[in-house]
C-alpha cells in the first residue's frame, strides 16, 4: 500500500496588516478545507503558525471549529511547532522550550489533540535540534529530501521515516518529496496519481509538505485550484484509487519500524541555500541547478540560514537585538514579557529569498515593537542611561549600547561613529530601522526569463535602469567631506567622490554622565583625499543623549593641516518614515528647522543652530517577490552640510538637535 501523506503549513508573519490574512483566509485557508470536507476519503496533516491561531481566534473563530471537528473525526492531524514560527536552532534553549510550549497547550486545549509531530519554521536543521526537541516530548518532524540527500541517502530509499539522534535522544524524520512538492498544484492531478504510481506495490509512504498560500494565495494558483478544480479533482482521483493509495496522516506512518538511522548535516531546502549565498554564488548554483540532470542536483550544496546574518548587517542586528531582549527576559525570573519576545522572534523579518522578508520595513518594525514591549515589562532603572561596550554584533569590534528609560541609542565607534539604532519607547519604534541597497542575484536575471506579461517584464527592466547600491551602512551621523563638483543627485545614488575617510573610519570615543542624559565625545583624526595628496583633519561630534528620548550633536570640525583650504561637510541622517511623501527628494537651503510628521510613528523634528543646507532622499530597494521585482521605501536619507574656507588650525562648528515629535 502506497501512503501519501498530504501537509499544509499556514503561516503569516508578525506584523502582517489585516488585509492580507484576510485575504490569505479568504483564497487559501478556507476554500481548502471547504474542499477537504466533500471528500471523506481524504486525511491530511496541517501546520498553523500561532499568528494565525490569535487572528482567526479574533476574526473566524468558527473556521477553528470546523478543523477541531476534523481532528475529532480522524481525518486531521495538527502539527505543533513554535508558536509565532521561529527558526527553533537560532533559539536559546529557554525560549525554544517557551514557543513548542505554547504551540503545544494551545493545540490541547483548542482541538482536543496532543501533538507528537513538530512543523520546523523554513525547515533549518541543526543536528542538536534532535536531542533538544527529543527531550521537549516532540516524536517527529518532516524535512525536505535534499536533507538527505546531503547525507549521501539515494532517493529511491526515502519512502517512509527515518530516525536520528543527538546525545542518545532520537527523533524520528520523514522526507519530504521534492516531486511531489513541485507537482502539486502545478501539474495535472493525473499526473500526481501517475507519479504516485511508481510506488505501487512496495510499502512506501511519501510526504508532499509545502505552503499552504500555494493552494490559492500564490500568483494564479485560486483560479487554478478553485475555479478549474484543481483540487476537487485530484481529491477525487485519491478516493477512486484507495485500492492501492491511501492518504494518511503522520501519526498513520509511526506503527511500523523506522527505515534506519540517519545523521543530517545543518541545512535547509535548496531555495533557502541558494538564496542565503552571496549574490554572485546564488547566480551561478542556479545556472548550475537549471544546467544540470536531477541525478546530479542531489549533490549541489548552497549557504545556511545563519549566513543571512553576514549577507544582511540588518538582519543580524535584528537577531542580536532579540537575543539581547531574551537574556533580559530571561534574567528577570518573572516571567513577565515572554509574549512579546516570542513574536519578537517571528522568522520573517530575519531573512530575504523570493519574499520580501527583512526587505519589508514593516516586518521590521513589528520585531523591533515586540522587543521593546518585551524589555518594557520587565522592571528598569529610573532617570538614567545604562551604557554597555561590547562587541555586539561579532564583528570584532565594540559597540556602544546606551539603554534609558524612553528611548535607546546604539552606536558603532569602529564604523564611522555612527548610529544605527534609536529605539524611542513611547511609539515602539526604532528610527534608525532601514535597510541599506544590497545587490542582489535577481538584478542580474534576463528580463526574457521573467514570469508574467510583457508590461510586467518591462516594468521590472525600467526598475532594474536605476539600480543603486550603497558602499556603506546607512546610518546617523556619518561624516561626509564631499568634492566640490558633486551633485545631489550623485550623492542620493553613492556613485559619488567622498574626500574624507571618516565614513567608515574609526572614532575614539568618551563618555560622561551630564545633567539631563549621558554625553558621548566622539574624535577622529583623519585625512582629505584630493589629488594623491592627504590634507589632515579633525572631527570632533559630542552627542548628547536625553532622558526624554531627544539627542543633539554637536559638531567641529577642523583644519590640523599647513594649507588654507576648503571644506565641505555633511552629517548623514538615516530615519525610517512610513512613507516616503513625509520626505520627499529635495535641496534645501538655509534650513534652521526642519519638520517630518508621521502618522504611523510620529516623526522627527531637526533645529540647527544656524541655518545650514539639507539634501534629502528617499532610500528605495529594489527587491524580489513573488511578482516580480518591485520597489520598496526603506527610510529617507538627509544630508546636513555647510562649505567653509578653513585657514589652518581654524574650525567650524554647528549643532543639531533631534527630537521624536
Amino acid at each position: 500500500m502506497v501512503k501519501l501523506i498530504l501537509a499544509l503549513h499556514n503561516h503569516q508573519p508578525v506584523g502582517n496588516f489585516d488585509s492580507v490574512l484576510e485575504e490569505a483566509y479568504a483564497l487559501s485557508y478556507k476554500p481548502f478545507f471547504d474542499v477537504l470536507e466533500r471528500h471523506p476519503g481524504v486525511r491530511v496533516s496541517a501546520h498553523f503558525s500561532g499568528i494565525l491561531y490569535d487572528w482567526l481566534e479574533k476574526n473566524h473563530p468558527d473556521y477553528l471549529d470546523r478543523l477541531a471537528a476534523l481532528v475529532g473525526a480522524g481525518r486531521l492531524e495538527i502539527l505543533s511547532g513554535g508558536y509565532y514560527e521561529p527558526i527553533l536552532a537560532l533559539l536559546p534553549e529557554a525560549d525554544r522550550r517557551g514557543q513548542v510550549g505554547m504551540m503545544r497547550d494551545y493545540v490541547r486545549r483548542r482541538f482536543g489533540a496532543d501533538p507528537a509531530g513538530l512543523w520546523l519554521a523554513e525547515r533549518v536543521w541543526e543536528p542538536e535540534l534532535a536531542g533538544s526537541l527529543a527531550a521537549m516530548g516532540v516524536g517527529y518532524t518532516a524535512l525536505d529530501d535534499i536533507h538527505f540527500f546531503s547525507a549521501g541517502f539515494d532517493e529511491k530509499a526515502l519512502t517512509g521515516r527515518y530516525t536520528t539522534e543527538y546525545g542518545g535522544r532520537h527523533l524520528d524524520v520523514f522526507p519530504i518529496n521534492h516531486h511531489l512538492r513541485y507537482l502539486m498544484p502545478f501539474a495535472e492531478p493525473q499526473k500526481v496519481i501517475d507519479y504516485l504510481r511508481g510506488f505501487e506495490g512496495a510499502d512506501a509512504a511519501l510526504v508532499m509538505a509545502d505552503d499552504g498560500e500555494k493552494f490559492g494565495l500564490w500568483p494564479g494558483t485560486h483560479d487554478l485550484v478553485y475555479r478549474k478544480s484543481w483540487l476537487d479533482k485530484m481529491f477525487s482521483l485519491l478516493e477512486e484509487n484507495a485500492s492501492w493509495l491511501q492518504t494518511a496522516r503522520f501519526s498513520d506512518c509511526l506503527a511500523g519500524p523506522s527505515k534506519g538511522l540517519a545523521y543530517l548535516p545543518t541545512t535547509s531546502y535548496h531555495e533557502l541555500a541558494q538564496w542565503a549565498l552571496p549574490p554572485e554564488k546564488s547566480r551561478r548554483l542556479a545556472a548550475l541547478w537549471d544546467d544540470s540532470p536531477e541525478d546530479f542536483r542531489q549533490y549541489l550544496r548552497g549557504g545556511y540560514f545563519r549566513n543571512f546574518f553576514s549577507k544582511y548587517p540588518e538582519a543580524n542586528r535584528l537577531y542580536r537585538r532579540m537575543l539581547r531582549a531574551s537574556a533580559k527576559v530571561h534574567a528577570s525570573g518573572s516571567g513577565l514579557g515572554l509574549q512579546s519576545l516570542y513574536k519578537a522572534q517571528c522568522n520573517c523579518g530575519y531573512w530575504h529569498g523570493v519574499f520580501g522578508g527583512v526587505y519589508l520595513p514593516h516586518i521590521r518594525m513589528a520585531v523591533y515593537k515586540n522587543v521593546l514591549e518585551a524589555e518594557a515589562a520587565l522592571p528598569a532603572a529610573r532617570g538614567r542611561f545604562v551604557l554597555a561596550r561590547e562587541d555586539w554584533d561579532a564583528d570584532g569590534s565594540p559597540e556602544l549600547l546606551a539603554e534609558g528609560e524612553k528611548a535607546n541609542f546604539y552606536f558603532a565607534p569602529a564604523k564611522g561613529g555612527g548610529m544605527w539604532e534609536w529605539d524611542y519607547k513611547p511609539r515602539g519604534v526604532n528610527f534608525g530601522s532601514v535597510v541599506w541597497r544590497h545587490p542582489e542575484a535577481y538584478h542580474e536575471a534576463d528580463a526574457r526569463s521573467i514570469a508574467g506579461s510583457e508590461a510586467r517584464r518591462a516594468a521590472e527592466a525600467e526598475l532594474k535602469k536605476n539600480l543603486a547600491y550603497d558602499w556603506h551602512p546607512r546610518m546617523c551621523l556619518l561624516d561626509h567631506f564631499l568634492h566640490q563638483d558633486t551633485a545631489p543627485e550623485a550623492f542620493a545614488r553613492a556613485n559619488y567622490g567622498e574626500l574624507g575617510d571618516f565614513v567608515t573610519g574609526e572614532y575614539a570615543c568618551r563618555h560622561s554622565e551630564e545633567e539631563g542624559g549621558l554625553l558621548l565625545k566622539f574624535s577622529r583624526d583623519g585625512h582629505l583625499w584630493e589629488g594623491g595628496n592627504g590634507r589632515p583633519a579633525r572631527v570632533e561630534k559630542d552627542v548628547l543623549l536625553r532622558h526624554d528620548g531627544s539627542w543633539r550633536a554637536s559638531y567641529k570640525i577642523t583644519n590640523t593641516g599647513h594649507a588654507r583650504g576648503p571644506f565641505w561637510f555633511g552629517t548623514e541622517l538615516a530615519l525610517a518614515f512610513s512613507g516616503r511623501e513625509l520626505c520627499p527628494a529635495a535641496q534645501r537651503q538655509g534650513v534652521s528647522l526642519a519638520e517630518f510628521r508621521d502618522p504611523v510613528y510620529g516623526g522627527v523634528e531637526l533645529k540647527f543652530s544656524e541655518p545650514l543646507d539639507l539634501w534629502s532622499f528617499p532610500l528605495d530597494t529594489v527587491s524580489r517577490s513573488e511578482e516580480g521585482a518591485e520597489k520598496t521605501f526603506q527610510g529617507s536619507v538627509l544630508l546636513a552640510h555647510l562649505r567653509r574656507e578653513l585657514s589652518p588650525g581654524a574650525s567650524l562648528s554647528f549643532t543639531m538637535e533631534v527630537r521624536p515629535l
